[in-house]
């Protein structure tokens, strides 16, 4: 699933919230890389930057760890364990906000580990605008229990709307927000996408996928008329009133 995202979106991502890095010694951290298929993206288009990757999870790191070179490291454990007090020029978190049960400290964390001049990249769905397939029923159901499992109780905010909250509560100046979607409107990238969901359907239940939901995504797939787009934002903070 990590390979396919990075596959659909790190193109369109690079162009938007990349094109800034090159210069020779700049630090990058992502916090929750996963198995660092997108962390080493980044690394082959800008060689010269010095990327840390940071993933909880024992397993998925040892496959990031597998992509280690001389400017991409990757740590084992939470950004918490992170040594030392230096800052970062970036710190970038996709994917992973809402999965974090502690925002405010996260927030906090961000700030203290931050310059004047750094950068935080903050990268996710956009559920607001996702809008259900009538082709893939099942599949949108799916997700959408599914994000609705991760918002947080209490309030009526959506994601990017609480990330405003919190951040400038923290310290942090809003620097701009791109919002932007990719469309599976080839086949090539339906073949990625529809990769996706098989991997995302058998996550999300821990089971094998059933033969009804698997020929949901074979018509779907097959039928040249349809498509899937997905919704996406970037927000980006600073400490300073400098724009990206």
């Amino acid at each position: 699933m990590l390979n396919v995202t990075a596959e659909l979106f790190f193109g369109v991502e690079n162009s938007l919230f990349f094109r800034r890095f090159g210069e020779k010694g700049t630090t990058l951290l992502d916090i929750g890389c996963g198995n660092g298929t997108y962390l080493a993206c980044i690394g082959e288009h800008y060689p010269d930057m010095r990327l840390t990757g940071v993933e909880i999870e024992e397993e998925m790191c040892r496959k990031a760890q597998d992509k280690q070179k001389r400017n991409l490291t990757f740590v084992h454990g939470s950004y918490e364990q992170l040594t030392g007090t230096g800052s970062y020029d970036t710190i970038l978190a996709r994917l992973v906000v809402p999965h974090i049960p502690d925002r405010s400290g996260f927030v906090k964390w961000l700030y203290e580990h931050t310059s004047e001049q750094s950068t935080v990249i903050v990268i996710d769905f956009d559920d607001e605008r996702y809008r259900d397939n009538d082709e893939l029923p099942l599949f949108s159901s799916l997700y959408k229990k599914a994000r609705q499992s991760l918002k947080r109780k209490g309030t009526f905010l959506e994601l990017p709307d609480a990330l405003l909250v919190e951040f400038r509560h923290a310290g942090f100046v809003h620097l701009g927000t791109e919002w932007y979607s990719v469309r599976t409107d080839r086949r090539d990238l339906k073949q990625v996408c529809r990769e996706y969901m098989l991997l995302a359907t058998e996550y999300l239940l821990d089971t094998p996928i059933t033969a009804e939901r698997e020929k949901e995504l074979d018509r779907w797939l097959d039928n040249d008329d349809s498509f899937l787009e997905i919704p996406m934002f970037g927000i980006v903070f600073g400490r300073s009133s400098g724009v990206l």
